[in-house]
C-alpha cells in the first residue's frame, strides 16, 4: 500500500509541475505581450510611427498593437477558459494529502492508524482522481 500511495504522490506532484510551468507561461505571455502592446502604442503616440512615416506606417504600428494586445488576450482566455490556476489549486492539495498520508503510513504505531490512513488514501482517489 506504501509504494501505491507514493506512486500516487508522484503522479500528483509531476501534475503540479505541468501545471505550475503551463500557468507561469500563460501568465508570463499575458504580460509580456501586454507590456509591449502599451509602450509601442504610447511610443507611438508621443513621437509617431517608430518604422517610417505616413499612412503605412501607422497601418504596421497599430497592427503590431493589434497583435499584441490580441496574443495578451487569447492567453488571458485560456489561462481561465482551462480553469489552470484552479486546477493547480487542487493538484498541490492532492500532493499535500498523500504526502500526510504517507508520512502517517511511514510513522503509525499501530495498525489503527495505518487503517484511518488507508481511509484518508480511499478519500483522496475519490476527490482527486485526475491527479493520482
Amino acid at each position: 500500500m506504501t509504494e501505491e500511495i507514493r506512486k500516487s504522490l508522484q503522479k500528483a506532484e509531476t501534475s503540479v509541475a505541468k501545471l505550475r510551468k503551463t500557468n507561469s507561461a500563460f501568465i508570463i505571455i499575458s504580460l509580456i505581450t501586454s507590456v509591449l502592446a502599451t509602450l509601442l502604442a504610447g511610443s507611438t503616440a508621443l513621437m509617431g510611427p517608430l518604422a517610417g512615416q505616413g499612412p503605412p506606417a501607422w497601418k504596421w504600428t497599430c497592427g503590431i498593437v493589434a497583435v499584441f494586445t490580441a496574443t495578451a488576450t487569447i492567453f488571458t482566455g485560456l489561462q481561465k477558459q482551462l480553469t489552470i490556476s484552479e486546477k493547480l489549486s487542487k493538484a498541490t492539495e492532492c500532493a499535500g494529502k498523500l504526502r500526510s498520508i504517507d508520512f502517517t503510513i511511514s510513522n503509525a504505531r499501530n495498525e489503527e492508524d495505518k487503517d484511518e490512513a488507508i481511509n484518508d488514501y480511499k478519500k483522496v482517489l475519490e476527490v482527486y482522481s485526475e491527479y493520482v
